[in-house]
């Protein structure tokens, strides 16, 4: 009777690793399909988000802004809106222009996947899983230096709003992504305004 060489075993077990790996990191490719998941995650956020003026916005209203930098005498896609639900009316009635600096307590998630249920997170100032302004230390920004997403919503809010935005990619990182974030990446990003301080000034000390 012919023995089995040691090493075939090994081999053959090895093999059966190496399937195995394949399947699961292919069954949870976050990632896979990456630019049609997030358009299609757009697509299914923007329904039911209306016109509203965000001036006349209160808590629970949602609503969605045209890009900044596009023409609102023409017609555009889901791609060109940012789509914000106040989650806490501030009661200033002042909004930052966009020579303004401010300062924000911030969240930035991706879209949620199979590893990351609620989305997984890429940047934040929250000390805390919720906002507790009490807690939180939050950053200071030139306005013309967020992205086009944020930087559009934020030029309609007022200090002690909270808002959640989704921003389509377009409005992000784009196609190419930064750091962490992969191209085409929808983001889902919380921001609370606490301060602004018109061109020229400058923000409180810390």
């Amino acid at each position: 009777m012919k023995r089995i060489p040691a090493i075939f075993p090994i081999l053959l077990a090895v093999t059966l690793l190496g399937l195995l790996s394949c399947k699961e990191t292919k069954a949870f490719d976050d990632h896979a399909n990456w630019k049609e998941r997030n358009t299609e995650f757009i697509s299914g956020i923007a329904v039911g988000f209306s016109d509203k003026d965000p001036e006349t916005a209160v808590k629970g209203d949602s609503f969605r802004l045209l890009s900044f930098k596009l023409d609102p005498e023409k017609e555009w896609g889901t791609g060109s809106y940012v789509y914000c639900q106040v989650l806490e009316k501030g009661t200033d009635s002042i909004s930052p222009q966009y020579t303004d600096s401010i300062r924000i307590n911030y969240r930035v998630r991706l879209m949620p996947t199979d590893n990351y249920p609620d989305g997984q997170v890429i940047d934040q100032s929250f000390k805390t899983a919720n906002l507790d302004p009490s807690v939180n230390i939050p950053s200071s920004f030139r306005v013309s230096g967020l992205i086009d997403g944020v930087t559009t919503a934020a030029m309609h809010m007022h200090c002690g709003d909270f808002w959640i935005l989704y921003i389509p990619y377009g409005l992000a990182y784009g196609n190419d992504g930064k750091g962490d974030i992969p191209g085409y990446s929808a983001l889902v990003f919380e921001i609370n305004l606490t301060e602004i301080a018109p061109n020229g000034q400058n923000l409180s000390p810390r």
